[in-house]
């Protein structure tokens, strides 16, 4: 095993192990996004925090492959020619991939039903707005009537009736 591999597969682990990590950041962010979006009254300002928050765990997620995918180039033929010599590491860094992949799906399951809800909040929100439009005509219409209806003369037969 010559040194410069050993480095690389460490450092190939290292990445594995930060990418999970990060990933299991992002589950806990999509979580919090998908429990904001269940409250009776949603907090956009929160869930607006979540969006940064994930943006930047999807930059250093980003970072994190950009590099683990230019180490792997740089040691793959290596580790395909002395498979049997870097097996327990390989072993490693499948599992971290089997565990990557395990978050990565539960991610996309919970952003399909964030997305959904989403939908369905903006649906109810647009709902209201011309529920709150409609009635705001209506009460324009009626005030601007409602001087209109009123003549001198109803008064004034109101008045002899009695």
């Amino acid at each position: 095993m010559s040194t410069e591999t050993n480095v690389y597969v460490s450092a190939l682990q290292d990445s594995l192990r930060k990418k999970k990590e990060v990933l299991q950041r992002l589950l806990e962010l999509t979580q919090a996004q998908s429990d904001t979006l269940q409250q009776e009254t949603v907090d956009m300002d929160r869930f607006e925090e979540l969006m940064e928050a994930k943006e930047s765990q999807i930059t250093a997620l980003n970072t994190l492959n950009a590099g683990f995918q230019s180490l792997f180039q740089k040691v793959e033929n290596t580790l395909q020619d002395r498979k049997y010599q870097y097996e327990k590491q390989i072993r490693q860094m499948q599992e971290e991939i089997r565990a990557i992949t395990d978050l990565s799906v539960q991610i996309e399951g919970l952003e399909r039903q964030n997305r959904d809800a989403f939908q369905t909040y903006l649906v109810k929100e647009r709902k209201e707005i011309q529920t709150g439009r409609a009635s705001s005509r209506t009460a324009v219409s009626y005030y601007q009537n409602m001087p209109n209806q009123h003549h001198e003369w109803q008064t004034y037969f109101m008045d002899q009736k009695q």
